[in-house]
């Protein structure tokens, strides 16, 4: 079974001269799916939102209690909700000005919270807080007040986390993979005095390790230089940046009990910002890309959380022959122009749509155009060739064929396809054994690109770790 093979299992060690590099971790399997519309150049600012948003998305589960209504005058960092569980958690504001809209989905759930930015920004102030002479527990409710905490995930389930549980260790996401993500190096760059601050608070919640892993051959002092914590290296193809393999490589959960706790690098900057001036920042940088973006669109901006893409693109979707997606096109979400970026969304895609009507003897044709990941195609032996990509799946769901096809793709030490069975049938004690308690939605989605069955695999896990969350954790 895979503990027994985990538990034998040994990252490959490597000790770069000069960097205290502690593991480096290589994957050979994985694709860099060759998308057009890649952003390319200098990090840009947004001058001015109309409006931004508390983008509640994320938190399915979780059960709000709202502190404002349309129309109340909001600053930057005023809580405008909280979690029941937990009513200590607050959820901010991105923006100063006036609520413009409360909107709510099926059964009431709570979408977001639309802020119209009126007036000079205006911010909450909160008392400083010195490091050196506060708690764990200070820092917690600190950071639990200020709107951090939400930033923050745990594993096993990739659920929010808990603030009442202590975790083994912390990992702080450094290297980002997905299509059209900027990449931390742009987002830490310039800011290296703030991000050694937030690192200083994380190795203070936890009684274990601080993890920290970044791209190979990076010269950023920020990572190569960082206190407080064990640095590591990666490199291959996507999914290199999912935070899944860095856990199952340097801290494996062997036991439902365990507890790991996750954050991007983007994320530690704001604690450190809110250490040293006391406010939550609610800044995001954002890429913009996709074969649908014109070609001077396509950059990484400055932005804030909540931004939505017509009001920092001045660009309009044809809704009919093009798809726009809040995240990227492996796991993002179907949205419109005035639809809001997310608390964990990094970019904007814009694609094009197509019909599902299939081609006419297409399997006859070379492909010379069109992009194989079996190699099918001809241009499967094209390298560093970038081909054009739709909406259309090529086909409908229909049951398993091969489970080799997965594991081509998927870096974790687990079988793809006999995970996704055993959590279809909530077999969670097979799951558990599979590799269930280490992986989230995400290290799925690279598999259900590749899928000849159409699977959707991605909400299958996801579904299926709250199912096993809700019936043996809480």
């Amino acid at each position: 079974m895979r503990w027994s093979i985990a538990k034998n299992y040994h990252p490959e060690y490597s000790f770069e001269k000069g960097l205290g590099v502690t593991v480096h971790i290589t994957i050979s399997k994985g694709i860099d799916i060759p998308l057009l519309g890649v952003p390319k150049g200098k990090l840009q600012k947004v001058k001015e939102h109309s409006e931004l948003a508390l983008d509640l998305s994320p938190f399915r589960r979780t059960q709000f209690k709202l502190l404002v209504k349309e129309g109340d005058s909001v600053l930057i960092g005023q809580p405008l909700a909280y979690d029941k569980k937990c009513p200590e958690k607050m959820f901010v504001s991105p923006a100063s000005g006036k609520i413009k809209s409360i909107h709510r989905g099926l059964k009431r759930r709570l979408l977001n919270i639309v802020v119209e930015c009126i007036g000079e920004k205006k911010f909450l102030e909160h008392p400083r807080i010195t490091l050196q002479s506060a708690q764990k527990e200070d820092l917690i409710a600190y950071l639990l007040q200020a709107g951090i905490f939400p930033h923050i995930r745990q594993r096993p389930c990739d659920i929010p986390a808990d603030p009442s549980k202590t975790p083994k260790s912390i990992f702080v996401n450094a290297i980002r993979s997905a299509p059209f993500a900027p990449s931390s190096y742009l987002v830490v760059r310039g800011h290296e005095t703030e991000f050694q601050l937030g690192l200083n608070v994380l190795s203070r919640l936890t009684d274990g390790p601080v993890h920290m892993v970044y791209p190979k051959g990076s010269n950023l002092q920020a990572f190569t230089h960082a206190e407080n914590v064990k640095k590591h290296t990666a490199e291959g193809p996507h999914p290199i940046g999912n935070v899944s393999i860095h856990v199952e490589r340097l801290s494996p959960i062997f036991h439902a009990d365990e507890v790991v706790w996750t954050i991007d690098a983007e994320d530690v900057l704001r604690i450190g910002r809110l250490l040293q001036r006391g406010i939550y920042d609610p800044r995001r940088v954002v890429g913009i890309g996709g074969e649908s973006v014109p070609e001077d669109k396509r950059l990484f901006l400055e932005s804030k959380l909540g931004c939505s893409f017509s009001d920092i693109t001045q660009i309009t979707p044809k809704l009919d022959t093009e798809r726009l997606i809040t995240g990227n096109v492996l796991t993002g979400e179907k949205a419109e122009a005035g639809d809001y970026l997310s608390l964990f969304e990094t970019c904007f895609s814009l694609i094009p749509e197509r019909s599902e009507k299939r081609e006419t003897l297409h399997f006859f044709r070379l492909g010379s155009k069109k992009y194989s990941a079996s190699k099918t195609y001809l241009s499967g032996f094209f390298k560093n060739t970038r081909f054009p990509f739709s909406t259309n799946l090529h086909g409908e769901e229909r049951a398993f064929v091969d489970g080799t096809i997965y594991d081509n793709v998927m870096p974790l030490n687990l079988s793809t396809m006999h995970l996704v069975k055993a959590v279809l049938a909530e077999d969670f004690d097979a799951a558990q054994e599979l590799g269930l308690l280490e992986v989230a939605p995400e290290d799925f989605a690279l598999p259900t690109f590749v899928c000849p069955s159409k699977i959707e695999m991605i909400e299958i896990m996801r579904e299926g770790l709250h199912d096993f969350y809700e019936q043996h954790l809480m």
